[in-house]
């Protein structure tokens, strides 16, 4: 269950960000009536998140205040898990995290870069991450982090850096977001001047692909790719790579690279059959079928059969042999294209 507290510990807004736009207008002296009317909803004992704002940026009292909001409703969250940005939290405030049952947080680090953090305007570094996620995760906390694509001025060497991050930090999951212009942002007044062009929407998938791939062959979960559509992004957006199954063009373009890396491998084209999971259909076909163009551009006319294989192994046969293929595959392709 979310709860949205726009910009709360916030020092200052980042150049993209305009929460109230995502989340609604709120206050700071809505906060107690958001939260509590976000629980009266509860039904069963459930996770609660606390998400738009900084809340490791409050002061020792006013996260004390913040946390105890929810005590009340003790008997019906499981735990809390809360989105921040990376602030080294001292002794007091992590005894106050496990005290008031936080389980989960979520550190978010847009750049491993701290010249591309600066512009930003974030108020910590690549040190600041490195710090916060070390202390948290020797106090037993699972710690996500959600990373960004398409930011001004990101190179594939920035992207292939950020996978090179992940994969020594090993983090329990990541949501990966491919960066979009919201009116009313300091992002929008420089597209509007014409200092900042955001990725179009095949570059965004492909980027992304690549931290997808990744982040999969270190064992990372990949818990969301793209922004969630709601009304108040529908208003907000004015240029960028959204699309509201962001995560399933991701997840169905690396299928394709895969399908087409095991065929390489093997040296097999033509008519073939795609045996995979029923969960893999969708990713075999593509977005309005376009893996199937894809393929077929590539000397491999696929037709599929669903069996009791694991989601993203799949076997291709021309008749006479048959490869296994996983979407470890794609990795190669990817670093390929990435430069790695």
């Amino acid at each position: 269950m979310p709860v949205f507290l726009p910009h709360l510990g916030c020092r200052q807004r980042c150049i993209y960000c305009n929460q109230q736009l995502i989340t609604g207008k709120q206050g700071q002296d809505d906060i107690e009536a958001v939260v509590t009317g976000t629980l009266a909803s509860l039904n069963n004992p459930s996770e609660v998140a606390i998400y738009g704002g900084n809340p490791l940026g409050l002061s020792p009292k006013e996260l004390t205040w913040l946390l105890s909001l929810f005590d009340t409703h003790r008997d019906s969250i499981t735990h809390l898990r809360l989105s921040t940005e990376p602030i080294p939290p001292d002794a007091q405030v992590i005894e106050l995290l496990k005290e008031k049952n936080v389980r989960v947080i979520e550190l978010g680090i847009p750049a491993f870069n701290d010249e591309t953090l600066r512009a930003l305007g974030r108020h910590h570094t690549v040190q600041d991450l490195y710090d916060t996620y070390h202390l948290l995760t020797r106090a037993g906390f699972s710690v996500g982090l959600q990373v960004m694509i398409g930011l001004p001025g990101e190179t594939a060497d920035d992207v292939r850096t950020t996978a090179r991050h992940l994969a020594e930090l090993r983090p329990a999951f990541i949501r990966i977001y491919p960066l979009v212009v919201l009116r009313d942002t300091m992002l929008h007044v420089n597209f509007h001047e014409g200092r900042f062009t955001p990725l179009g929407l095949d570059e965004a998938v492909e980027r992304a692909s690549f931290l997808y791939l990744s982040a999969l062959s270190h064992a990372t979960k990949v818990v969301k790719m793209g922004l969630t559509e709601n009304e108040f992004l529908k208003g907000a957006l004015v240029a960028g790579p959204y699309h509201p199954a962001f995560g399933y063009l991701v997840r169905s373009h690396a299928f394709c690279m895969a399908v087409v890396a095991a065929c390489q491998r093997a040296g097999i084209s033509g008519r073939l059959m795609v045996s995979l999971s029923k969960q893999d259909v969708p990713h075999l076909i593509g977005y309005r079928r376009s893996n199937l163009v894809r393929l077929s551009e590539r000397g491999i006319e696929a037709t599929w059969e669903v069996v009791d294989l694991p989601q993203g192994l799949f076997q291709v046969s021309d008749g006479k042999m048959k490869v296994e293929g996983t979407l470890a595959d794609a990795l190669g392709a990817m670093q390929a294209i990435m430069g790695a």
